[in-house]
This record gives C-alpha cells, sequence and structure tokens, in this order.
C-alpha cells in the first residue's frame, strides 16, 4: 500500500467501499462475456463523487490531490478488477497545463472531470497527419469503444503532435474488440481526415512519453493491488481446500509458491514508491523508476494470477472459478500500454541518457537531504586515509587496527551507531540517517566488517536487556571499536531450527555469586577469534517444549573454559569459528532477558540482523552501478554486452531488486526507531539479496569469459565479482532461502506451519 495522507484514507476507504459492491462476480463475468463492454453504472457513480476530478489541480478546476490521488482509486479498482477510464483525464489535464490551449479544450476538460464525457490515450506507432487531418488505424485502445475524444500521437510531416479528436466526427469509426478481458472497452480506432485539436506541437515527443510513463506508474500501482488480491485469493483457498486429509496450504510447494508472490508483489511496491516520491518531487529519476515499476508489476501480477489458478487447480480453469478475473486482467495490463520488452528499452533509454551523472536519492524526510551533505563532506576529508589503496597489503591484524580507528573516528565526526542513544557514544538519530550514512560509506572500501555484529545488530538488544552499569560500560567501548562483540547463536545440530539449541546452562553459584554454569559448543561464530563479549543463547530447560528452555546471556570471551577454534570457509575467509564452552561462569547479572524467554529475544536479534545487517546498495556484494559499468566494457559477439536481451533483463531485475529491497529497509528501520519489532517480511530482504550476489556475479564473469576465472588473492567481494559470487554464505547465515519462504508464508501470510514432530514434547525427549 502507498503511503497516504489521512484525507486520501478516506477516500480509499470510500472507494474500497464502494468498489466491493460493485465487483459482484456475476456482474463481472456478464462484462468478460460482452466484447468491448464498460461499467456505465460505475462511472456514474464515481463521476458523482468527484473521482474524475479528483488528480487535476485546483487552477482547472479539480480537487489538486495528483498522482497520488490517483493511485489510491487505482488501488482499489486492481483489488476488485473494475475498470473506469480515470487516467485519461489526468493526463488531458497535465498536456494543457504544458501547452497554450484554447477554450474549447478547457471545455472537453471540464465534461471529463464531471464524468459526462470519456476519453481515450492512444499508445502505438504514430498516425498521421495530411494537410492537418488525421489518418491511420489505432492499435487495440482501451476504452475507445465508449470513449467521446481520444488523445493521439501524430506524425506531421516529421514533427511528431499531440492531438485531439472528437470520435463522433463522422471521419472516425470505432472497430470492437474481442478481447482477453472484455470489461475494458477495447477497440481500434480508424482516422479517415479527420479534424483534430493540436494540444502540443513542441517537443511532443517528450509529452507523450511523459503522458505513457504517467500511464505506466499508475497502472503498476494497479497491477500491485491485483497482484495482492490474486495472493489472498490463492491463500484463502489453499486454508480452506483439504487434499491428503490436511489442509493445502500446509503443504510446503504451495506455501512457498504464495511466499514468492509475495515478495515479488513487495518489490513492485517498492519501485512505486519509490517512483512515486522521485514523480513528486520533479526529479528526473522518476521516469526510469516507473519504467522499472511497470515491469516489476507486469512480473509480479502475472505470476501471482498464474499461480493462485494453478493453487485452484481443475476449479480455476472454470468460467465459474475466481482466478479468471485477475489471469485475464494481468495479461491485458501486461499489454495496453506496450509490453514489458518495451518498457524494458524504455528503462535502458531513460538509464543510458544519463549515464555517468549520478542521481541524488530521494529522502523519505526533507532534513535527510541536508544529512547526506554532511555525511558526504565528512566522507570525503575523513575516509581515505582508511579506505581502498591504504589497506592493501595489511595483515589481518593491522586491518583491524586501522578498523578501530576508523571506528573511534566516526565517534568523534558523530557519525558511528547513528540510531543508538548518544549517551552510550551513538548519534541519537534516528534509523533513516543510519541509512542515509551507510550508503555514502558504502562508496569507500573500509575496514566495517569487524563491526557489523556488533554495533548494527547486537547493541540495540544489549542496550535493550542489559543492566544500566553494564550498558554505560559496554555500549561506548563497543561503538568505539574498542572491543569487538560477536553473536553465538547456531550449534551443529541447532543452524535454520534455532530452538534446539544444547549448549547447556546450569545454575551455580561461584564465590558467592548467583549464575550459570556453560557447557557445549558453539558454531559459526563470526569473529570470536578477536571478539571481547559474545551474545550467546543457551538451553536453561529441558523439561518443557524446546522454544520454552531458552535464555540470553552475554560472556566475556577472555573467560576460562572458553576456547576458539578457526573454520576455514571454501574462498579461504578467515571470520568464522567454532566456540567451546567448558565450565565457563557466568554471572546472572549477565543475563539478556527473562529466564526462558531467550527465545524471543533471539528472535528480535535475528529480525534486525536480517533488516540491518547488510546495505542494500550493495545487493551483498558489489554495487549495482559497479554491474551497470561492467556490462557496458565488454562486447558480446561484437557487440556492446549492454545492448544484449539478456543482459539487460538481467539488468534491470537487479534494479528493481535494489529499488524494492530499499523500500523494505526503510520501513523495517523505521520499525525498530519507532519502538516496533521489524516483522518477519523483513526475510525478503536477505533471501533476495543472497540470491542476487550469486547470480550477479555470475553474470559480470559471463562478460569475463576465460579471464572470469582469475580470483585476486587481495581481492574484497564489494570489489571484484569473483569473490563476490564464490560465497554462498549470504542465503544461509541467518535463515536459509527456504527457511525464510516458510516464514513469510506462516507468520506474514498466516499459512499452517510445517508439520513439526517435536513440537510441544518436552526437549529431553527429543534425540
Amino acid at each position: 500500500m502507498i503511503a497516504i495522507s489521512e484525507d486520501l484514507q478516506a477516500i480509499k476507504d470510500q472507494a474500497a467501499r464502494f468498489l466491493n459492491e460493485r465487483a459482484d462476480p456475476e456482474y463481472l463475468k456478464v462484462l468478460l462475456d460482452s466484447p468491448a463492454s464498460f461499467d456505465r453504472e460505475s462511472w456514474a457513480s464515481m463521476a458523482d463523487m468527484g473521482w474524475p476530478m479528483l488528480a487535476v489541480d485546483e487552477a482547472q478546476g479539480g480537487l489538486g490531490l495528483g498522482l497520488r490521488g490517483l493511485a489510491v482509486l487505482a488501488e482499489e479498482m486492481g483489488r476488485t478488477t473494475v475498470s473506469l477510464p480515470l487516467l485519461a483525464v489526468y493526463q488531458l489535464a497535465k498536456i494543457i497545463k504544458q501547452n497554450t490551449a484554447d477554450d474549447g479544450l478547457f471545455e472537453v476538460l471540464e465534461a471529463l472531470m464531471i464524468g459526462s464525457r470519456v476519453a481515450c490515450f492512444v499508445c502505438g506507432t504514430p498516425l498521421q497527419l495530411i494537410e492537418g487531418k488525421l489518418q491511420g488505424r489505432s492499435a487495440a485502445t482501451t476504452f475507445a469503444a465508449v470513449a467521446d475524444y481520444a488523445i493521439v500521437l501524430a506524425n506531421d510531416e516529421g514533427q511528431q503532435k499531440i492531438v485531439l479528436v472528437n470520435l463522433a466526427d463522422t471521419t472516425v469509426a470505432k472497430e470492437p474488440v474481442s478481447a482477453i478481458d472484455q470489461a475494458r472497452g477495447q477497440a481500434r480506432l480508424n482516422f479517415s481526415a479527420s479534424d483534430v485539436q493540436v494540444l502540443a506541437s513542441d517537443n511532443a515527443d517528450q509529452v507523450y512519453a511523459d503522458c505513457l510513463a504517467v500511464a505506466a506508474l499508475l497502472t503498476a500501482v494497479e497491477q500491485s493491488a491485483g497482484a495482492e488480491a490474486a495472493m489472498l485469493l490463492a491463500r484463502d483457498y489453499a486454508l480452506e481446500r483439504k487434499v491428503f486429509g490436511q489442509t493445502l496450504g500446509a503443504l510446503q510447494a504451495i506455501k512457498h509458491k504464495i511466499a514468492d508472490m509475495y515478495w515479488r508483489i513487495e518489490l513492485a511496491r517498492g519501485c512505486v514508491d519509490d517512483a512515486l516520491l522521485a514523480y513528486e518531487a520533479e526529479d528526473d529519476s522518476w521516469r526510469e523508476l516507473a519504467a522499472a515499476s511497470r515491469v516489476a508489476a507486469i512480473e509480479a501480477y502475472e505470476f501471482s494470477a498464474k499461480e493462485c489458478m494453478q493453487t485452484f487447480g481443475g476449479l480455476g480453469s472454470t468460467w465459474e472459478g475466481l482466478p479468471q478475473h485477475h489471469y485475464r486482467r494481468s495479461r491485458v495490463l501486461a499489454l495496453e500500454l506496450g509490453s514489458r520488452l518495451e518498457w524494458r528499452e524504455r528503462f535502458f533509454s531513460y538509464r543510458l541518457a544519463d549515464s555517468g551523472n549520478e542521481r541524488e536519492p530521494i529522502e523519505a524526510l526533507p532534513e535527510l537531504g541536508a544529512y547526506r551533505q554532511q555525511a558526504r563532506k565528512w566522507l570525503a576529508e575523513n575516509a581515505p586515509a582508511f579506505s581502498g589503496d591504504v589497506r592493501k597489503g595489511l595483515s589481518f591484524e593491522e586491518d583491524l587496527a586501522l578498523g578501530r580507528q576508523w571506528q573511534a573516528r566516526k565517534v568523534e565526526g558523530g557519525f558511528a551507531c547513528i540510531n543508538l542513544p548518544a549517551e552510550y557514544g551513538g548519534a541519537g538519530l534516528t534509523e533513516l540517517h543510519k541509512i542515509v550514512f551507510g550508503e555514502e560509506e558504502l562508496k569507500y572500501l573500509l575496514p566495517t566488517e569487524y563491526f557489523v555484529i556488533s554495533t548494527a545488530q547486537l547493541m540495540a538488544i544489549f542496550l535493550r536487556y542489559a543492566p544500566e552499569e553494564a550498558r554505560n560500560d559496554l555500549g561506548p567501548k563497543a561503538i568505539r571499536g574498542e572491543q569487538i562483540w560477536c553473536q553465538m547463536f547456531s550449534e551443529p545440530g541447532a543452524g535454520s531450527d534455532l530452538a534446539a539449541v544444547r549448549l547447556k546452562a546450569e545454575r551455580h553459584s561461584q564465590d558467592g555469586v548467583d549464575g550459570w554454569l556453560l557447557n557445549g559448543q558453539k558454531l559459526w561464530t563470526s569473529w570470536a577469534q578477536v571478539a571481547d563479549w559474545g551474545f550467546i543463547v543457551a538451553r536453561t530447560n529441558s523439561d518443557g517444549p524446546k522454544h520454552a528452555g531458552i535464555t540470553c546471556f552475554y560472556a566475556d570471551m577472555h573467560s576460562d573454559g572458553i576456547s576458539v577454534r578457526p573454520i576455514r570457509r571454501m574462498a579461504g575467509h578467515d571470520d568464522v569459528n567454532e566456540v567451546f564452552f567448558d565450565n565457563v561462569f557466568i554471572p546472572d547479572t549477565q543475563r539478556l532477558g527473562e529466564e526462558g524467554r531467550g527465545f524471543a529475544v533471539a528472535m528480535e536479534m535475528l529480525m534486525i540482523e536480517r533488516v540491518a545487517g547488510v546495505y542494500d546498495e550493495s545487493i551483498g556484494g558489489m554495487s549495482l552501478n559497479a554491474l551497470f559499468e561492467h556490462a557496458q566494457q565488454y562486447d558480446i559477439a561484437g557487440a556492446p554486452a549492454i545492448a544484449d536481451g539478456e543482459i539487460r533483463a538481467t539488468l534491470l531485475e537487479a534494479y528493481i531488486e535494489r529499488q524494492g529491497l530499499r523500500s523494505i529497509y526503510r520501513r523495517g528501520m523505521a520499525a525498530v526507531g519507532n519502538g516496533q519489532e521489524p516483522g518477519p517480511e523483513a526475510g525478503i530482504r536477505k533471501l533476495i539479496m543472497g540470491r542476487a550476489r550469486q547470480r550477479l556475479g555470475a553474470l559480470a564473469l559471463d562478460l569475463m569469459g576465460p579471464d572470469g576465472v582469475e580470483m585476486n588473492p587481495d581481492g574484497d567481494f564489494r570489489t571484484d565479482f569473483a569473490w563476490s559470487w564464490i560465497d554462498p554464505a549470504g542465503r544461509i547465515a541467518g535463515g536459509t532461502d527456504e527457511v525464510l519462504l516458510n516464514t513469510i508464508a506462516e507468520r506474514v501470510l498466516g499459512l499452517p506451519q510445517d508439520h513439526r514432530p517435536d513440537k510441544n514434547k518436552p526437549f529431553k525427549e527429543l534425540s
């Protein structure tokens, strides 16, 4: 759902009530069964409610709620598959505003705004103006069968013009089209020396392209809402239908299918959100974002509608079945403004036209723009002494020492742990400020990796649950980089199944101090070999269900009985370890949260890891901008790689993922900043990033051909595609892809849990 004001929320609620009443399945089937049909009753009612004038500027007689106002209605139309010609009103108003118009055009606009007339927007190849008269046959055009006016791009002896045609003219003939989805009044228009009113002649190409991009953006809103409706239709059926003695939705294949719908929809909405922000800010990036939104929404809606029908099985393929409405609608919306193939090319025409010109991000809050400039200036003055070539040839110990110095420098500048309280050394600002600085910091190859777990993940939980004395002592040391923390979750028998931990913590007193004695092993612990403190998930009770007997602690990693053994990963990374506990005593004051409530604390930690652990700009590896540049430097069969259709499809997919993840990131971090827990939908971020890192790394190496086999011993995953590709840990650490899909299906979408034989059994009875 797009962000809206209270006024727009009221309009949205009104639209939902009205369209729900109109969207009776039997009535919709009547429209589907009638070629070039149109819901005139709904149009008349919507006109009475003032919806056609909703987006038009007040100076032109409208309500002045802009494209976001129209998007509110598009969402509800997408959800209900009700089709109404609202967009052409806004398009005509925008064209008139940008160009000189006579009184007759204002009369047409007024008639459209009150709903007494209907307009359509003709897409496709420009028609011809011959001696000022319009000639030619249009492509199938939505609402042309019922329209009174058409907005057309025409070629007048080499000059493009946008013209308005009165379709009541006897020189105009309408050919109704029997279509895949017949509820949208499709027709072809034949013009035989038809009179026109010129709307735009100067820069008409650009004006028309912008009208088309606006249509693409608004349609993407409609498609995203339709995709969600199809997903929920599949979800609800899966919850109701019984197969093999169980609910259909309990089958993991069905759950993962519906979860796949969900993340596609979220990515599309993320693109739409950014495109709307850019459009409203009059930032030129809105065009490429609109093109990306168009492609993302096509793919989300078609996937959801197709797989919804598959979920229904045979029933989905019948006339009486509900899935056909979204199945049909998803296909026609994918075609009416030009297919995804055309919009992929439009995206690259916008993107490459500004090649080399870095766009300013569209900020969620106005003050973030000034903060970004402040961060850039400070980084330009300070980061070069700690990054890039300065790090080459350094030993591990030397690089770590440099990282500590950089962390301390950030504290001095007010840029360390930006979202944490100033009393502990943080900046006391919002999660969104942290995002801004992180995006800028990522442009430098800085030694930050040693501190991500300490500062971006653990400190928020530690400062929430630890005693005040410990917070005052250890918080500032971690934030300054003087001490490093590690996170000890996984064990040999407890990876994604965190509740299966067996590291035992038993009540014990030592020298008159109440505490716990820990015995067992942890696995895959990053930076344990240099850590001063560790966050531990331990088993304190085996008599009840496994989730109920877990407690969290923090421990001094230099304590007697703790030993660390490095694990060499396949790419030679030296960050992960095994940690062994042999009668390690921990005072009870180092318990985090209540005894037996550690699983909930660990889940808070895990959600923060998934939403905040990695900056999305890098897609978990090299930056997207670097990948675009890489594709421009290589040829395929003698032609630039960037011109290849497969390469373009992959690059656009990566762009869509980046924009969608940015939106998810902002929402998740804002939730944390407001004292809420980031929801399990944050798992989308990790799910997409891990996959993208492997896929895009492989693409980059493909472009290099035989030279792609080289792995520079001094390479880094942020600067070297081979290093970016080779490490699969992003898809494993913090929950595998499969676990994340289950989490989305069960905790976000409400589908049944997998059958778990150990559920509600005492942990001590589990093998």
